[in-house]
């Protein structure tokens, strides 16, 4: 199964949300589970999991993994499914793989590169993969779109803002049918709360996660599986416990929405 994490908008808090839907999905269930982004400036994701020193000088050098190095590969050569798990690299063993993005400096050369592999790599990591989770540029970015268009379900990540949510129901109403809503760096004391959103703008599968500032600065020293172990079973006088639980209810519904939910569960640790 695919899901592709997507805002019309930057800085909404997609690629956190993905990140801690990810890992309380991979710590939680058994489940063999790829992330992955199409991004060509930096992203965030890889840095949430791998020391960013690591991935300015070691990975530059390793040119054999990520994204580039299977693109390279699946356009002269057939691959066998299980193949694709060589360009990644393990966060959680048997659990949760990342495969990293671009080195190139050219954004055409990327693009174009990309858009020739996309739709073989995707069927690749299908094959392989119990869940493929994308984080994918926002807007109408061209291979955002072939993404989304072969995603079993589309993750579209908003805030409470009422004119990003007008802003998407005008111009993407045609997501509607696959999409999934998360309110991201979620606050319960706006005056647009998740009731008055949902009453207002008539959306029914919307969900919620609230800012975590622990969770932000662990993602951005590499320290964001730390966190999720560290506070996993957290109980509700926790300080962690509205962040937990909702990346937990918003997780289990998109397992539902896909039908993955009644998978044996295997906690990690």
């Amino acid at each position: 199964m695919q899901v592709s994490f997507w805002s019309n908008y930057h800085q909404i808090g997609t690629t956190d949300n993905l990140i801690a839907i990810a890992l309380y999905t991979a710590l939680k269930y058994r489940l063999r589970i790829l992330i992955a982004h199409n991004h060509f400036d930096r992203s965030t994701l890889e840095t949430a999991f791998i020391d960013r020193s690591y991935m300015e000088h070691s990975l530059i050098d390793l040119s054999e993994t990520g994204i580039d190095a299977l693109s390279r590969f699946v356009k002269f050569n057939r691959m066998e499914k299980d193949g694709i798990s060589s360009y990644t690299t393990t966060v959680l063993k048997n659990r949760l793989d990342i495969l990293t993005g671009t080195k190139i400096t050219n954004r055409n050369i990327y693009q174009n590169s990309l858009r020739e592999t996309i739709q073989l790599i995707l069927q690749l990591a299908a094959e392989y993969y119990d869940l493929v989770f994308i984080d994918t540029a926002p807007g109408n970015n061209e291979i955002s779109q072939i993404i989304i268009k072969n995603s079993d379900l589309l993750v579209v990540n908003l805030c409470q803002n009422p004119n990003i949510i007008e802003n998407f129901l005008q111009n993407y109403a045609h997501y509607m049918e696959k999409a999934f809503v998360v309110l991201g760096k979620y606050d319960a004391n706006s005056r647009f709360n998740i009731k008055r959103i949902k009453k207002r703008f008539n959306l029914k599968n919307i969900y919620s996660i609230p800012y975590n500032i622990e969770f932000a600065d662990a993602c951005i020293e590499s320290r964001a599986v730390d966190f999720f172990i560290k506070n996993l079973d957290t109980d509700k006088n926790d300080l962690h416990n509205g962040f937990i639980t909702s990346v937990a209810e918003t997780a289990e519904s998109i397992l539902t929405v896909l039908g993955m939910n009644e998978r044996e569960s295997g906690q990690v640790g």
